[in-house]
């Protein structure tokens, strides 16, 4: 059985012409990626009744997306124009128990310290405005196909459950795993390289890598691919490599010797990329046991910018 097509009502105001070009891009991308977009610039022909198109697409999409620049605000807040008169269908359909997640609030020309017209007040919103439009569409994207959820991890039982000596030992070292991992994206680690079997998980879901260490010398430690699908290394790189750089990493190893200082690139069995830069290795002496820092970025998109 086929899933229902997502359809989407794009609610905006007319800044200039280079603010309707934006709101078709983004109007256009989705319907290229399976979301039936209904916007004024195509859907409102001339002769129609713009009051009943406006009703008519806020009421039947599964998601309303308002776009909430400077002028939006001024509008929907002043009850003015198409901007409030959407404004005043939406509310009341919040005010009648309607859920608000169909409603999804897109910054873009917005300048005010209040980022939201007063009736979305307190909604989640993406950001446009920060130069990343393909982070944010992706992100918008996921909501609208319920991706999104699939990144939470799984409930698991109850870690108290059993009595036996050989489950209480196997509970105490599941939990103990709590501390050798990192859900966020991007992020720094510390940990001892010699627990655990050397293994320290970062990201979640498909974006989920589990890197394996061991010691090697005062300022280098060992990284494997055993539980990834790739290792890449380039001793000329220091930082974080873009997405179009990833071709000059050597993957033919599966182990290797990075030093503090140099970045190393894995690939996992999803094929999402993750860099991690070396940044303190200490061999077990008087104040500490074995430890291993390194900053790491995991790509939650590939593309050239």
């Amino acid at each position: 059985m086929e899933s229902e097509t997502k359809k989407a009502f794009i609610s905006y105001a007319w800044d200039n012409e280079v603010h309707k070009e934006w709101v078709l891009k983004l109007a256009s991308d989705l319907r290229r990626h399976g979301v039936d977009v209904i916007l004024d610039q195509w859907d409102a022909r001339l002769g129609n009744d713009l009051s009943f198109f406006m009703e008519q697409g806020l009421t039947s999409s599964h998601f309303v997306l308002c776009v909430c620049s400077d002028k939006y605000i001024e509008k929907a807040n002043g009850g003015i124009g198409g901007a409030g008169y959407e404004k005043r269908i939406l509310a009341a359909e919040m005010m009648n128990g309607s859920n608000k997640r169909f409603i999804i609030p897109i910054i873009k020309r917005n300048s005010g310290v209040n980022k939201l017209p007063i009736f979305l007040s307190g909604l989640k919103y993406v950001d446009f405005d920060n130069g990343r439009y393909f982070n944010n569409y992706y992100e918008l994207l996921e909501r609208i196909y319920d991706e999104d959820v699939k990144k939470k991890p799984l409930l698991g039982c109850n870690p108290f459950t059993s009595t036996t000596l050989s489950d209480q030992i196997t509970t105490k070292l599941n939990i103990e795993k709590v501390e050798f991992q990192n859900p966020v994206l991007e992020g720094k680690v510390s940990f001892d390289y010699k627990r655990n079997s050397g293994s320290y998980t970062i990201g979640v879901g498909d974006y989920m890598f589990v890197t394996r260490w061991s010691e090697c010398g005062n300022d280098s430690i060992y990284c494997y691919r055993d539980d990834v699908f790739r290792l890449g290394y380039n001793p000329t790189y220091k930082e974080f490599p873009s997405p179009n750089e990833f071709l000059n990493f050597d993957f033919s190893s599966r182990v290797k010797s990075a030093h503090i200082g140099e970045t190393l690139l894995l690939e996992n069995h999803n094929h999402k990329f993750a860099a991690l830069r070396i940044t303190k290795v200490v061999r077990k002496n008087e104040d500490i046991d074995h430890l291993l820092e390194f900053e790491y970025k995991i790509y939650q998109d590939i593309e050239n910018e």
